[in-house]
């Protein structure tokens, strides 16, 4: 269960159901994760500023039940930015924040998903 929250100052109007919907299927298949639990928060036209400019950026965090790690990382934000950037979002101004959940920590169905099998 993939969860991407995107925290962006790029107008909404260019998160387009299209592309969010692409975004989880490219993610998910990089992450060998079924769709089905995939989620994609988007919080667009933000007011961020990094490096002294208002430049379209980026701050990210993907957390998920197993799949991370060193080099899976690596992998997902390769993937991640070369989706961001076709908003025209730089790699340098994009930040990725992995999160590994517990399977006990996350609540699903009336219950946690260590529960839900």
């Amino acid at each position: 269960m993939p969860l991407l929250q995107i925290n962006s100052n790029v107008a909404k109007e260019k998160f387009t159901k299209e592309y969010i919907l692409n975004f989880g299927n490219v993610l998910t298949k990089a992450m060998n994760k079924p769709i089905d639990f995939c989620v994609i928060h988007v919080l667009a036209d933000q007011l961020m500023s990094f490096g002294g400019t208002f430049e379209p950026l980026a701050i990210l965090t993907l957390s998920s039940i197993g799949h991370l790690g060193v080099e899976e990382n690596k992998t997902y934000s390769n993937v991640i930015m070369t989706e961001l950037e076709k908003l025209g979002i730089s790699p340098t101004r994009v930040f990725i924040n992995f999160n590994e959940l517990q399977p006990s920590e996350v609540g699903f169905n009336k219950t946690t998903i260590a529960d839900s099998k």
